[in-house]
Order: C-alpha cells, then structure tokens, then sequence
C-alpha cells in the first residue's frame, strides 16, 4: 500500500458560481393532471428515440456519456459493456472480460478512461483512445464505483465493507476500512474533491478525509442510505430511502422530506440555483421541495414507480418510470413537457447529453435509445 503523498488529488476546491435571481418562475400548477391517466401498453409503444443501440443480449443497467457526449458506454446483463458512437451507433470498443452483470460504467473527468465494473468485483480500465485494457482488479462483490471529479482516481465500495481508492494507471491503492464487516451502501465524493460521503448496511453514515484516510465525523441512522445525493456547496446532503436531510458539517439530521402518506422515497436530486430539492418514489409520488426552507412546492402522482431522476437544462428534469416511459417535466413552470417512449420495460439509467437537447436511456428491455429533447 502507498503513502498517501503519492496521491495526486487538487488541493483546490472548485468554485461554486451561484444564481443571485429570486425569480425561479415556479408557480401552483400542478403536473399530476397532465400526467395522470397516461399508461404505456406494450402492444401500442410508439418509439419516439432517434437511435437504438441493440448490441446488448440482455438488460442494459447502466450508461455513461463522455464529456463532450460523443461516445456512450453502456453495461448488461449479458456481461459486457460497450464503447460506442453516439451519432452513428458504431462500435469503438468491446469491454469483455466480466464475469457477471456489468451494474457501472463511467468515464473518467477527461475522458481518457472508461471503468466497466460486475456484481462478481472484477473491474476493468480502459484506454478509450488506444481501444486497450489498461488496469483490471478482481475482488470481492462490488456494490458501487465512481471517479474522481478532477483526477485519475477510482473509488470503489465493496460488500466487504471496504472502499478502496486507486490512482489509475499505476493501482497505487489506500483502503478506507470498515470496523464493521458492514457492506457500504453507496458513496459519494464531495464537490471540493477532499472528502467522501459513504453509507454501510448498519446505518452508519461517515464522511472521510479522502488524504487522510480518517473520519471527519461518523453518527448512525434508523435505515441505512441507498443512495446520497449532496448539494453544490456541500452543505447538505439528501438520504435515499429515509429521506433524512443531514447537515455535512456535523452529519446532523435537519429534517425529514415526506409528503402526506408517504414513509420513504426512492431518489432525490439537488438543483442549487433555484434551491431545490426534488425526490420521487415507489408510490409515483413526485414533490418538488425548497431546500433551504424544507417546505413542500409542489407534487405530482405519476401512476408508475419513480425511481430515476437526472436534471436537464433551464430546469428540466428528466423521470425514469418502470413503465418504460420517461416523462420531462419543467419544475419551473410545474408542468409535463413530453413524454418520451420506446421501451417495453422500466428504465434503468439515463444520461443526458451536455447540450440538454438528447439524453441516452436503457432499461430492462435489453436496448439502449437515444432520443431528441424539446427545449
């Protein structure tokens, strides 16, 4: 194991650049009586997409775009991801080698990089330029991956409890250990590049000096996080499926976002210019919070499960149902703008491009589309 000299993260925080309008045009309209009623039938799927990448055997799990929204890489089910061209649909490279269900894939901050990794713990590094295999680590079940927003390091959680941080190519590798044997749930990597948010199966939610190896600050929740969402100044972070807003400088719990009759929700996303919060849930329930206020804008009833969410451009957000479709709303005006179909099961990632204009989608279905975005 290497010193921790030998990791070359920035020591400068990125610049957080703010809004300083009050007017976010939100208004009472209420998207539940646009979208209610609407149902995808199977028989009757009209395909919207402007592209379908079919190379898959399997459902495709996940998706990635590169910087400038050029290449996608997509991993499945049937144990492969691939690198391709999103204007031709043509092939750049084949990432064999896994021996399980690809469940992450991702580009590194310059593209130089894509990782494909599998539930089994075998992870890969590619060259996207020289179409070749740079680094690989076989380990124990992978449970969540993500890079470095401003540098060649991956950080990986295991079923172990384990994270571990490897600088690429070289694998010079620290561990964040567990005291637990606990699982860690998901992780996230703050805005500043410094410290890590990361969640284990007992409820223990700890955020780590990445340098350093050590804790900042560690406390328990009821109900272990399954997913982090941590808004642009790193000031609050948003626990999916308590719904527990935590204060990061101490990891205190501020308050609790539930709508009436709801106990927990399935996704959450920041939107720091207009200081909102946006969660969705099993229920179809969509609520659309002030942040800073803690108080419910509004809501809708989507009659499907929510269960992603990615936010687009001038306040549009993007909404994965399990019917296959993907609804685009507008939280600003409080309205559906389009509803996007093509699949024939529910989605299991989106990845928008960098104009807004396409987002790329992929669901159990087996297929990934690429569809055209009204602005």
């Amino acid at each position: 194991m290497e010193s921790d000299s030998e990791f070359d993260i920035p020591d400068d925080e990125i610049e957080i650049i703010y809004s300083d309008s009050d007017e976010d045009g939100l208004d009472e309209e209420n998207i539940e009586e646009m979208i209610e009623g609407i149902e995808i039938n199977e028989a009757e799927v009209v395909d919207l997409a402007k592209f379908t990448f079919t190379k898959h055997a399997k459902s495709v799990f996940c998706s990635d775009l590169s910087g400038d929204s050029k290449l996608a890489v997509t991993g499945g089910q049937d144990d492969v991801a691939y690198v391709w061209d999103t204007e031709s649909g043509e092939v750049v490279l084949e990432c064999t080698g896994h021996k399980d269900s690809v469940t992450e894939v991702a580009f590194n901050h310059n593209d130089q990089y894509v990782a494909t990794a599998d539930m089994c713990g075998m992870i890969q590094v590619w060259d996207v330029a020289d179409k070749k295999l740079i680094w690989c680590f076989e380990g124990d079940d992978m449970l969540w991956l993500t890079w470095h927003p401003m540098a060649n390091v991956l950080v990986v959680g295991f079923q172990t409890g384990d994270i571990y941080i490897w600088q690429i190519p070289s694998g010079n590798t620290k561990v964040l250990p567990t005291a637990s044997s606990m699982p860690t749930t998901c992780g996230k990597i703050l805005p500043n590049g410094k410290q890590l948010l990361a969640s284990y199966e007992d409820g223990i939610l700890k955020l780590w000096d990445i340098k350093t190896s050590t804790a900042v600050w560690q406390n328990k929740q009821e109900t272990p996080a399954l997913q982090l969402a941590v808004n642009a100044d790193a000031s609050l972070a948003m626990l999916s499926p308590s719904s527990s807003l935590v204060k990061l400088t101490d990891g205190r719990t501020v308050s609790t976002l539930l709508s009436s009759g709801e106990t927990e929700i399935e996704v959450a996303l920041f939107e720091s210019e207009m200081n909102l919060l946006v969660t969705g849930g099993l229920s179809g329930r969509l609520c659309v919070w002030e942040s800073g206020k803690h108080a419910l804008r509004h809501e809708a009833q989507i009659e499907c499960p929510v269960t992603i969410l990615k936010w687009g451009k001038n306040g549009q957000i993007f909404i994965g149902g399990s019917d296959g479709a993907i609804y685009v709303c507008n939280v600003k005006l409080g309205t559906l703008v389009e509803t996007l179909t093509g699949h024939r099961s529910g989605i299991l990632s989106i990845s928008v491009f960098k104009d807004g204009r396409k987002i790329l989608t992929t669901s159990d279905d087996g297929v990934a589309k690429i569809f055209d975005v009204k602005i």
